[in-house]
């Protein structure tokens, strides 16, 4: 985040020039290629190339000629630990030339269409691979077969052979020369894909926008729009050549913003990890996109929810969410106290990404995206911050809104009950199925299910509290007659309320995960959790000079007219970038400062 000299830099009557960058990787969503290669240093890593960012910083002696400088600089292996990426074990030849070739073997499980391949070779030798091959293939059908000569290592290999990189599973690169004699080859960097880095130089506008509230009563959001100059029409759809028919959904685009010091040297911060939603708005000479986070694209309808007498977790529930989504363990933080509250209720039939926004309510929790674009939930911390926006930062006198007294927060509690009779749930006598099927079916919420079928097998069977998967195999010249059984589950409700003022509006709120079982083991109750929030009346809106160190959540004093320590919440955070930064904010009151 922001060095404590960039923060208070920013306060400056009079700011010093400010920066955004934008990385735009141009690839595949799905092109993560299994990576190996015929020879390798023994302290090479080729898993490295994959990297976005490089970090450079020393390599390896080694007996090549002209290479190690016997200046201390370039430790031996084994003297330090040093994080490495491609270096091959073969070397070439006096006159540039490979006598045996290193290459890189490139394989995917899926078939991939690309735009091209981006090559960064050690910027600390400067030796490049003055000539390649490179051969693409369809399974065992060769797609590609192409020569290419470089001119220096600042080069990147960038190639778009729209007609040839199409839906290829394997690319074979082998290098034929060097631009050094006795070089090995070195690759920091090979991307599936083009790394675009756009600056000022060629972003006309930017706009960020997030918004977060402490209980979840809207879904987070972070966006990213940023227009750039498309004078080279790559972008424009009529294009033959251009680059529009690769923009998909979910490709990663991240912005960073820059600010210069006193001293002149650029400060950078970033501003999100981002996936770009798929469209490109083009208009004349200008392409414009929109970017999201990756909450956003948990759309996915969760049907798989169980009833669990004994209850289960909500941090079990939630990396139940996560898994189903393929979010791995690297893409979200939970908070641990999770583990310790539990529901026997299941998952209601909701998007994934609702299945997490309730979860996190019924625990207590926030439910948000950070700058890394990392899915959390984590319980709000009142932690005032020690920068405060104060009048010399806010550029409009706030906006109050007050809303209505609340007078009473009321939470819903569930209680469920299972009949001691079994049911029939599902009845079909006609099922019409050719051949080997797999029937997905719907009932109500029920336990210890079970199917009966004549007419025909079921192969496989899958159950959860509203749905089943049935594998089924009909009998030739048979009707195929089905039923599902089980014990129906009912859910009562009672409520919980706690009373704020003698009059005003009743807050109510509904969850299905919330039962007696959920709040028992919660010091702070629902009905306190969300009642606290509403009973926060104060909501305060202003323009102000465009804030790129702060994020939503964060609790810190504003100044007012009447008060120099109002504490307030920002929900909102908005900032507009067009060479200069400017933006707006909302904050709802969460304490006081000189006056109430």
């Amino acid at each position: 985040m922001a060095s404590l000299e960039m923060i208070e830099q920013l306060k400056k009557p009079k700011r010093n020039l400010g920066f955004l960058k934008v990385k735009f990787n141009i690839i595949d969503p799905e092109a993560n290629p299994n990576v190996s290669v015929n020879n390798e240093e023994i302290f090479s890593n080729i898993q490295n190339i994959k990297n976005e960012e490089i970090i450079q910083i020393k390599n390896y002696a080694t007996l090549e000629k002209n290479f190690w400088i016997l200046d201390g600089r370039q430790p031996l292996y084994g003297s330090e630990e040093l994080e490495q990426t491609y270096v091959s074990s073969y070397m070439s030849d006096e006159n540039c030339q490979y006598n045996d070739m290193p290459s890189i073997k490139l394989e995917s499980d899926v078939y991939l269409t690309t735009l091209g391949l981006t090559m960064t070779f050690d910027s600390i030798d400067g030796n490049y691979a003055k000539k390649l091959n490179v051969k693409a293939y369809r399974d065992d059908k060769a797609i590609m077969d192409k020569d290419y000569t470089l001119n220096s290592y600042k080069e990147r290999l960038i190639f778009a052979d729209n007609d040839e990189l199409v839906r290829w599973n394997r690319i074979e690169i082998s290098f034929l020369e060097s631009s050094l004699p006795y070089r090995r080859i070195r690759i920091n960097q090979l991307l599936v894909g083009i790394l675009e880095v756009y600056t000022d130089k060629n972003i006309i506008s930017a706009e960020s926008k997030e918004k977060t509230t402490m209980i979840n009563s809207e879904l987070p959001t972070h966006t990213f729009k940023f227009t750039i100059d498309n004078m080279n029409k790559l972008f424009n759809p009529d294009n033959p050549q251009g680059w529009y028919r690769y923009i998909l959904q979910q490709q990663p685009i991240s912005y960073e913003w820059g600010y210069q010091l006193d001293d002149g040297t650029i400060e950078w911060i970033l501003g999100g990890n981002m996936l770009l939603t798929g469209s490109a708005d083009v208009k004349e000479n200008q392409v414009t996109f929109n970017t999201t986070t990756l909450i956003n694209y948990l759309t996915n309808v969760y049907k798989k929810g169980v009833y669990n007498s004994n209850g289960r977790s909500l941090y079990e529930l939630a990396i139940d969410v996560l898994s189903d989504n393929n979010i791995d363990s690297t893409q979200y933080n939970l908070w641990e106290g999770l583990k310790s509250i539990k529901t026997e209720a299941p998952l209601p039939k909701l998007e994934s990404r609702q299945l997490l926004q309730i979860i996190a309510t019924t625990g207590n929790c926030v439910l948000f995206t950070n700058r890394e674009n990392i899915i959390n939930i984590q319980p709000f911390i009142y932690e005032v911050s020690k920068d405060e926006m104060d009048y010399a930062f806010i550029t409009s006198k706030p906006t109050v809104r007050i809303n209505s007294e609340l007078y009473n927060s009321i939470v819903y509690i569930n209680h469920y009950s299972i009949d001691n009779a079994v049911s029939e749930l599902f009845k079909n006598e006609d099922l019409h199925i050719n051949g080997t099927s797999i029937i997905e079916i719907e009932y109500n919420l029920a336990t210890n299910i079970s199917s009966r079928i004549t007419g025909g097998a079921i192969v496989s069977e899958v159950y959860y509290g509203r749905y089943a998967v049935l594998e089924v195999i009909p009998n030739e010249n048979e009707p195929t007659s089905l039923e599902i059984f089980g014990n129906k589950i009912n859910v009562s409700q009672t409520v919980d309320s706690k009373n704020y003022n003698f009059d005003g509006e009743d807050i109510t709120y509904k969850n299905d995960l919330v039962t007696q079982l959920s709040e028992s083991t919660k010091k702070v109750k629902l009905k306190e959790f969300i009642g606290d929030w509403y009973n926060n009346r104060n909501i305060y809106s202003f323009n102000n000079r465009g804030d790129i160190t702060k994020d939503t959540r964060t609790v810190l004093p504003i100044e007012t007219d009447f008060s120099s320590g109002l504490i307030g919440y920002l929900v909102e955070n908005n900032i507009n970038y067009n060479g200069a930064w400017s933006g707006n904010s909302t904050v709802i009151k969460v304490g006081d400062g000189n006056v109430d």
